[in-house]
C-alpha cells in the first residue's frame, strides 16, 4: 500500500503548488485571500463522527448549536454514554428522530467493534470510506468529511457538497450547477491534492 499522505504545512505547501501550475483559477483564489486558507479540523474519532452526522444537511451554525447542545448532556462523548442517553433527551437538542437513530448506529458499531477508529488510521482513503458507510446514516458525504476533517487526509473530496457545487459553477463561469460526473472529471488533475482544492473553493463560497 502507498504511503498515507496527510495535510500539515509540508503538504499544504506542495499541494498549493500544484493547484496554482494545474488550475489558473486557484492562482486567482489564493491573490484573492493573500495565500491565506481555512482549515477545516475536528476532533477524531467518536466524537468527530458524530458532529459530522449532525452537519448533514443543515447550515455550519445551527449544526454547531445543536452539536454544542448534545456534548452537554454526553460530556466524555463515550459511545458507552452516548447510547444511554434517551432519545427525547437527544431530540430535545436539536437532532431529528433519523440523526438520533444514525449517531446511535455509529455508537453501537463502535462497542460491538466492527467500528475501530485505531484501525481506520492504518487503511487508505478508500477502505475507510468503504468502512464507515458500512453503517446506515453515513454516506459518501460524511466519510469523505471525516477523511479531510478527523484524519487530515491530502486527497479527501466529499463532491457532493453543496457549497463545492456552487464555488465550482462560479469559479468555472458554469450556467448550471455541474452533475457529478462533471465534477469528479474537472478534479482529476487536482489530485492528490483535492483537499487543498476543497478548502479554497469552500472559502470562495463562504465570502458570498
Amino acid at each position: 500500500m502507498s504511503k498515507i499522505q496527510k495535510l500539515n504545512n509540508r503538504t499544504l505547501a506542495l499541494g498549493i503548488k500544484h493547484l496554482k501550475k494545474v488550475d489558473s483559477d486557484f492562482k486567482e483564489i489564493l491573490r484573492d485571500r493573500n495565500d491565506q486558507i481555512n482549515s477545516f479540523k475536528k476532533t477524531g474519532g467518536f466524537e468527530g463522527l458524530i458532529s459530522l452526522i449532525v452537519e448533514q444537511q443543515l447550515s455550519v451554525a445551527s449544526a454547531k448549536a445543536i452539536f454544542n447542545r448534545v456534548k452537554l448532556i454526553c460530556r466524555d462523548f463515550e459511545a458507552s454514554s452516548f447510547l444511554k442517553i434517551k432519545e427525547e433527551e437527544l431530540k430535545a437538542t436539536g437532532l431529528s428522530r433519523q440523526k438520533v437513530a444514525y449517531c446511535r448506529n455509529v455508537a453501537e458499531a463502535v462497542i460491538n467493534k466492527t467500528l475501530d477508529f485505531k484501525k481506520l488510521e492504518k487503511m487508505s482513503d478508500q477502505e475507510v470510506v468503504e468502512m464507515l458507510v458500512k453503517i446506515k446514516g453515513i454516506g459518501e458525504w460524511t466519510a469523505q468529511c471525516y477523511l479531510m476533517a478527523c484524519m487530515k487526509r491530502l486527497d479527501a473530496w466529499p463532491s457532493s457538497d453543496l457549497g463545492l457545487i456552487v464555488a465550482i459553477q462560479k469559479i468555472k463561469k458554469i450556467n448550471e450547477r455541474p452533475k457529478s460526473l462533471t465534477i469528479e472529471k474537472m478534479a482529476e488533475p487536482w489530485k492528490p491534492y483535492r483537499s487543498i482544492a476543497a478548502l479554497l473553493l469552500w472559502s470562495t463560497y463562504d465570502k458570498d
